[in-house]
């Protein structure tokens, strides 16, 4: 959802200048390959649609909501696809990026299905824009502000999508003053991840300001069509190099 939103309000801007351009360059490559399942990961193929759900209540008692999909293919091999679209109630997902990740060739590929156009990122080894190996979302560290209390628990494993998961919750406790506050505020943050697979299943965020939930709805564990990590032939394709020191 951010890559896609970031490119459609930002695409036009950067073709003005070559400084603008490479603004973009940086920050599609840094948003694609931040992404939790964007680690590399192989002998695990898969085909995934997940659902995201936001929700934020303003102080004059509006309430803002956001439904995005998501579509996401893996193969053996460890090349990524992923899409993403925000949906009006009642509409059909209308993908118009899909961005491609491809350990074998070490390149992000953005796919700009309006104007048949394809970015080619060839990445460097080493930096912020390199390939990373999966890294197990439980095992990163928790940032939390100084005087904010955190409690982390570990919860019995369940069947997601017909997947089996473990999860974590995470609450966080904010005391007056921490962010502002003249109350605590209390937030709760579950993280359901499958141990096989290597994909988040479930993971949901409540406090008073707002509330999301990104849950898969479909694991389909074949080998995804193998045209889908290619660029369509009819696509025109601008390449660019990364490089390492770049930020």
């Amino acid at each position: 959802m951010l890559l896609r939103s970031f490119l459609l309000s930002g695409s036009l801007a950067a073709y003005t200048t070559l400084a603008a351009a490479q603004s973009q360059i940086g920050a599609a490559a840094r948003v694609a390959l931040m992404q939790d399942d964007a680690g590399i990961v192989q002998g695990a193929p898969c085909v995934v649609v997940e659902k995201v759900e936001t929700w934020q209540q303003l102080a004059d008692g509006t309430t803002l909501s956001k439904h995005v999909e998501i579509r996401k293919w893996r193969d053996g091999e460890g090349r990524f696809r992923r899409e993403s679209t925000e949906l009006q109630p009642g509409q059909k997902p209308d993908f118009e990026v899909a961005s491609i990740i491809d350990p074998m060739k070490n390149t992000l590929t953005m796919l700009h299905f309006d104007r048949n156009e394809a970015i080619v990122y060839h990445l460097p080894d080493q930096g912020p824009f390199h390939l990373h190996p999966y890294q197990d979302p439980f095992d990163k560290q928790l940032l939390a502000r100084e005087g904010v209390q955190v409690k982390i628990e570990k919860l019995d494993g369940q069947e997601i999508a017909g997947v089996y998961a473990e999860g974590r919750r995470v609450t966080r406790v904010r005391p007056p003053g921490t962010i502002g506050n003249d109350k605590p505020v209390i937030s709760e943050a579950e993280r359901w991840v499958s141990p096989d697979l290597k994909i988040m299943l479930l993971q949901w965020t409540k406090d008073p300001r707002k509330s999301d939930t990104r849950q898969v709805t479909s694991v389909d564990r074949s080998e995804p069509n193998p045209q889908l990590f290619q660029i369509p032939a009819n696509f025109a394709v601008r390449e660019v190099s990364i490089d390492s020191t770049q930020k």
